[in-house]
């Protein structure tokens, strides 16, 4: 087993095939060590406890508590052991976890040492194993340097000199506290932006006259000083709906109405209104743009009455930084993966199946979705020209969103995490983003994952009540149908008509 050298700093070695295996010695089994890991416990440094009482089996659930997922959701999703650590390969991945730290690694057989060794080497991060027991670790290091061979293939006294060895470290515990430092105290703990207080407990309640009269309401109801400010976020909200409509001036035009509907969509959803921190502050975004729209010949109505009580409360993105975190513990990657999706565009999974790894921006922050209409390809303008496409890369197109749909911060991590699981299933560039579970050479039917992000919205107390399993009894079905041109309007009762054909002012 390979000890460092004096005033050698283990870090500074040269890199090798396999990461390295820090083995910290802490005999005396100190007990500061416990809350110091607790300070550096983050999704960057993840702190692994392994339960005393376990199965040879059960180390994957330690490991995934220990990223920050439900160990009883876990186990109700009835995953098979190589299923579970490939999902927390996939998490790990995706929040760039640098360390992997296990508590008490004494507990560790030789063999749940080296699966967390090579758990280490998929998601590139270190692992430093704290041996809190005065007995001889020599075994478990010989394990690690061998790759578990020394275990898995019987070999018994000294190891071979040649053939592959990894790079095995022991050092001490002070080397250990000087090689992973405390976090910074102004930068360890993120502010939450869901602990905030309510965004609208500056606003007052506001009527519900519709657009033409908003203004003239309010300026009777509310005090000057309040109605000051409301009228100010209200005209710089209809000179920014201006803005927008002179960047599709050609679009009002009869031919190309449903473009400028899906533009339309698109910028309420990814601009103003879901975005908006309140409610009452995207209520008085949408009167804004209803009349700036009317005098450029655009009528976009809005029906309150049959979204049922706070009606005001659904016009901002219900995927909100709660509904990821809450998603974040979900084990299965292509469920909250899929319910991301869903929740976001309030589209129905039927065309979810037609999504390849290609359209996921690398860090999950876009989606990159066609506009055309019928047998459209899925490829970004700088992938149009590549010589090897072919027409595995066409498919049904989403009318309801333009080509690039940015993703929110929060929930960037989620789609990673699935992009990552599904090229370690080596998908490449042109495999399937959801697949078959039980062959995963299929790709995902419809109904799979409607019943999958239903299951996961049951779980974390989201009701959409625009996704069924049934077929819609409504006209305009939300997210199938003929024309799905404006999903995320048509969930929150917005629709659109282009009232002047030829785009002149009223």
């Amino acid at each position: 087993m390979t000890e460092t050298l004096p005033g050698t700093d283990p870090l500074a070695l040269p890199a090798r095939p396999w990461r390295t295996v820090y083995l910290v010695t802490d005999a005396f089994d100190e007990v500061n060590l416990t809350r110091r890991l607790a300070a550096l416990e983050s999704a960057q440094c993840v702190v692994v406890r392994p339960n005393p009482v376990r199965s040879a089996s059960d180390l994957v659930w330690d490991v995934l508590t220990a990223a920050g997922k439900n160990p009883a959701a876990a186990r109700t999703n009835r995953l098979t052991i190589d299923s579970a650590w490939a999902a927390a390969a996939a998490w790990l991945a995706a929040a760039r976890t640098a360390h992997i730290v296990v508590e008490r690694g004494h507990r560790l057989s030789e063999r749940e040492a080296v699966r967390l060794a090579e758990l280490a080497d998929t998601v590139d991060a270190t692992l430093w194993l704290i041996w809190s027991s005065p007995r001889d670790a020599t075994t478990m290091g010989n394990a690690l340097e061998s790759l578990g061979h020394s275990r898995l293939h019987g070999r018994r006294g000294k190891l071979p000199s040649t053939g592959p060895h990894r790079p095995l470290r022991v050092i001490h515990l002070d080397d250990f506290y000087r090689l992973l430092p405390l976090p910074d105290p102004a930068t360890s703990l993120a502010p939450n932006p869901d602990e905030d207080p309510d965004p609208d407990d500056g606003w007052p309640a506001l009527p519900d006259a519709d657009f033409p009269l908003f203004l003239a309401v309010c300026r009777r109801r509310l005090a000057a000083d309040t109605f000051d400010q409301l009228n100010h976020v209200y005209r710089s909200e209809a000179q920014r709906t201006d803005q927008f409509v002179r960047r599709h001036p050609h679009d009002l035009a009869a031919p190309r109405s449903g473009d400028f509907a899906r533009g339309l969509n698109a910028y309420l959803r990814d601009e103003r209104l879901g975005p908006a921190v309140g409610p009452r502050v995207a209520l008085i975004r949408l009167r804004a743009i209803q009349a700036a729209l009317l005098s450029r010949g655009v009528l976009l109505r809005w029906q309150p009455a049959s979204l049922g009580p706070n009606p005001a409360g659904r016009l901002p993105t219900w995927l909100t930084p709660t509904i990821c975190r809450a998603l974040r513990a979900t084990v299965p990657t292509e469920a909250a993966a899929a319910t991301v999706l869903a929740l976001h565009l309030s589209a129905a999974p039927d065309r979810f199946s037609h999504l390849l790894c290609r359209n996921v921006d690398e860090d999950g922050h876009y989606l990159y979705l066609s506009t055309f209409s019928d047998n459209a390809v899925y490829l970004r303008t700088d992938w149009a020209a590549e010589i090897d496409r072919c027409e595995d890369d066409e498919c049904p197109s989403y009318g309801h969103t333009t080509g690039k749909t940015p993703l929110p911060q929060y929930a960037a991590e989620i789609i990673a995490a699935q992009l990552a699981h599904r090229r370690a299933e080596g998908s490449g560039t042109r495999g399937h983003l959801f697949v078959n579970y039980k062959d995963p050479a299929l790709e995902a039917s419809e109904r799979a994952l409607t019943e999958m992000i239903l299951r996961t919205c049951r779980r974390i107390g989201v009701h959409p009540h625009w996704l069924h399993r049934g077929a819609c009894r409504e006209d305009g079905q939300i997210g199938s149908g003929p024309t799905p041109h404006t999903d995320w309007m048509t969930a929150r009762r917005l629709t659109v008509s282009v009232l002047d054909d030829q785009g002149g002012d009223l």
